[in-house]
């Protein structure tokens, strides 16, 4: 389930990081038909695996190894769908054929939608040449119509949090909220804050979209109560979990508020475990409230965030530093869109895979450990979990030893169970290991964040954020000569890389282009007023600044003059400008102050 949760992610990022040119690579309709043959690939490989792994069986395949591969097979080609998808996106440009859809372009609710549709279609195909094999291992009478269906359920309800999320923040875009919430502190507490939203109200809306139903008033099930309210434990039902047809061997807790919290068992499981095996499946779930995991996997998932927007503008920064990076970014060319996406989602994907698949995925492992300890703890024998899990293990096709990347596998469950039971110290153990992990973790992360955030700031991203400018400048003025405000921008940048002479040049460029532009005229006053020798030049300096000012009195460009009075060693005029710059009342009024008093002190220096 987290393994799919996890492509399903991966699947997200991929659609959404594919931006198109502005030329069609191919009409839509042969997008179409190569996008139909690349998908028909794809279910003839899983009907080809498939049919390969049922025959090993038939040859004499241990059943236990049968089960192992099938399983394996399964998340495989869960992966392989993402390849699958990938090519569908960068190569296909199937994008292009949804853009007639209301809202695709503009909202990521109804983008994700679609990219969603397109992966939950090929891992459709995965389940339908997976059933054969899947009821031989169960023995499950549930049909393959209904299986296919029951994933499909199963899946779009864990994929109610994306889409809760999505749906509100697309909602917010429209609505003024303080501007706290616009920086990407706030982006990440706004987040924070719908997740747990989510969490909190959600549980009825998912367990209606499962179809669960109470579990039918019986003896175990009032003993099951009377279990909970023993050990303090409140929730709002007991309800039949239809998994993927219910008859495969699950249960769950859902929700965080008592009223709506609720335990989820599926059909075959009740049928399987007698009542003191339920109350050990009933108590691993407690132990998941009782030691607040969901609000842990919270913060893991903020944590996500907060590290994936501190370090996004780096990685960007550091790839765009590439001239041919950046080429393909500025093109207007599809391939090279396509090339620069493919090229910027690696360490995007790599992060997101890495942090997931192994550091949440250690976390999850030891929260599950921790569940079923506190069971153990609960029930003072391990005798009714242990063989809980053997007889999962046995009519789930033999999975003892089955990897699990959020779960160890049923043998290391049963062994750390036997070794507690040995040695009770080892409860704690794994308590204070938990603990310890977790503080590390945030601690470490937490550092690495800081350190991004500074960088960010620092001179030296500065300078990277410079040389992307003056490159796409660059690119801009080799497209259009005739445009001033390029030209004060490019030189604006090339002053702050103290780069004078290129400015100089660029700026006389630009003033025999449009001589009497104010914009132009200010740089090149400022220029020739503040660099060094033997670029200064104060008298121009004062020529080109009253021209501009004459023309355009803005504070800025009242400033410029002031400095060239200034230099000029004309006092008095440089604090009457600077003066009348500061009355219309510009932003970042103290520099404009601290101009006056550099003014008031030179003219008073002269007096005496």
């Amino acid at each position: 389930m987290y393994g799919q949760i996890l492509t399903f992610i991966v699947a997200l990022v991929l659609f959404s990081l594919q931006e198109s040119g502005n030329e069609a690579l191919r009409p839509p309709v042969k997008n179409l038909s190569l996008a139909a043959l690349v998908f028909a690939a794809f279910v003839l490989l899983c009907a080809v695996l498939f049919g390969r792994l049922r025959a090993a069986w038939h040859k004499g395949l241990p059943q236990d190894l049968v089960a192992a591969r099938f399983h394996r097979l399964q998340g495989r080609l869960s992966v392989l769908a993402l390849g699958f998808l990938a090519l569908d996106v960068f190569v296909l440009n199937v994008k292009d054929l949804f853009q007639w859809v209301p809202g695709f372009s503009r909202s990521s609710t109804v983008s994700g939608l679609v990219g969603l549709a397109i992966y939950m279609l090929h891992l459709a195909a995965i389940w339908y040449w997976a059933y054969p094999l899947h009821r031989r291992l169960t023995g499950t009478s549930t049909g393959r119509a209904a299986f296919i269906k029951g994933h499909f359920i199963f899946y779009a309800a864990l994929l109610f949090p994306w889409f809760f999320i999505a749906l509100v923040l697309d909602a917010l875009q429209w609505v003024h909220l303080p501007a706290f919430f616009a920086s990407e502190l706030g982006q990440i507490v706004l987040f924070g804050l719908v997740f747990s939203l989510f969490l909190c109200l959600s549980p009825p809306v998912i367990v209606r979209f499962w179809r669960c139903r109470p579990v039918p008033d019986s003896p175990i099930r009032r003993r099951l109560e009377e279990f909970c309210r023993s050990h303090r434990f409140r929730l709002g039902d007991f309800l039949l979990w239809p998994l993927y047809g219910g008859d495969h061997f699950s249960a769950a807790v859902l929700g965080i508020l008592p009223r709506f919290r609720y335990i989820l068992i599926t059909r075959g499981l009740l049928a399987l475990l007698h009542e003191e095996e339920l109350k050990a499946v009933v108590a691993h779930e407690m132990g998941h409230v009782k030691r607040f995991h969901a609000l842990f996997y919270l913060s893991l998932f903020l944590a996500y965030a907060a590290a994936a927007g501190a370090f996004h503008d780096i990685v960007l920064l550091a790839f765009l530093q590439q001239k041919w990076v950046l080429q393909w970014a500025l093109s207007k060319d599809t391939v090279a869109h396509n090339l620069f996406s493919i090229i910027y989602s690696i360490p995007v994907l790599a992060l997101l895979v890495l942090y997931f698949r192994y550091l949440f995925g250690y976390f999850m492992r030891t929260c599950e450990r921790q569940a079923d300890l506190f069971a153990l703890k609960t029930l003072g024998d391990p005798s009714p979990l242990v063989s809980s899990l053997q007889k999962i293990a046995y009519h789930s096709g033999g999975i003892e030893d089955l990897p699990s990347w959020h779960h160890y596998s049923i043998r290391e469950r049963i062994h750390m169970l036997l070794a507690a039971t040995a040695n009770p110290d080892l409860i704690a153990a794994h308590d204070r290991k938990l603990l310890r992990s977790a503080a590390a973790f945030f601690l470490g992360l937490g550092l690495l964040i800081h350190g991004a955030v500074q960088f960010r700031h620092s001179e030296k991203a500065q300078a990277w954020r410079q040389d992307i400018q003056l490159h796409i400048l660059e690119a801009e003025l080799k497209l259009d000569e005739k445009r001033p405000e390029l030209y004060m921008a490019y030189s604006g940048l090339l002053m702050q890389r103290q780069r004078y002479r290129d400015a100089r040049l660029i700026l006389e460029k630009g003033l025999r282009l449009a001589p009497n532009h104010p914009g132009i005229q200010n740089n090149l006053a400022w220029l020739y007023a503040t660099a060094p020798p033997p670029y200064r030049n104060p008298q121009r300096a004062l020529e080109l600044a009253e021209q501009a000012a004459a023309q355009q009195p803005d504070p800025y460009v009242l400033d410029t003059l002031a400095e060239a009075y200034y230099v000029n060693g004309r006092y008095e005029e440089a604090l009457a400008a600077i003066r009348q710059a500061i009355a219309q009342k510009p932003q970042k009024v103290s520099y404009y102050l601290e101009q006056e008093k550099k003014f008031l002190d030179a003219l008073e220096k002269e007096r005496r």
